[in-house]
């Protein structure tokens, strides 16, 4: 289990596909299998099955051919991964002194596997940082 919920089983790869929902409904940018196999680098096959997944877990919905959203859980875990990965990446950069070019990688293998439990104290290491090294917002953990 990925996230800190009894009740839900989260795959690295399913939080993989809610951050990236959850950033592109951010970006106020349009949300369908052909932008999520963009950004992801897959191919529109593979989101399309993936998608089925998300949506029988009820995380996301889906119109037929159209736009993807996602469910309040869906978001939680959109916002938490997207939360991890951006204080990851300002310890990276502040405290390891690594490149705005290595960060992201990292961040993306860290954050499926620190809990919650231990962002928070990376968070309050940090002093509760509101941006990352890109200057992106820090969207709440909770």
């Amino acid at each position: 289990m990925r996230t800190n919920s009894p009740k839900h089983s989260v795959s690295a790869t399913q939080e993989d596909y809610l951050r990236t929902i959850y950033l592109l409904t951010k970006r106020d940018e349009a949300v369908s299998v052909t932008n999520i196999a963009e950004k992801l680098g897959l191919s529109k096959s593979t989101v399309s099955e993936r998608l089925k997944g998300l949506a029988k877990a009820k995380m996301i919905t889906q119109a037929r051919y159209g736009a993807v959203a996602l469910t309040p859980l869906g978001n939680t875990v959109g916002r938490k991964v997207t939360h991890k990965h951006r204080v990851i990446e300002v310890f990276l950069h502040d405290t390891l002194g690594m490149s705005d070019d290595e960060i992201h990688a990292e961040a993306d293998s860290l954050e499926h596997a620190l809990s919650d439990t231990v962002i928070r104290r990376l968070g309050a290491f940090l002093k509760n940082p509101k941006h990352d090294p890109h200057g992106s917002d820090i969207p709440s953990l909770d």
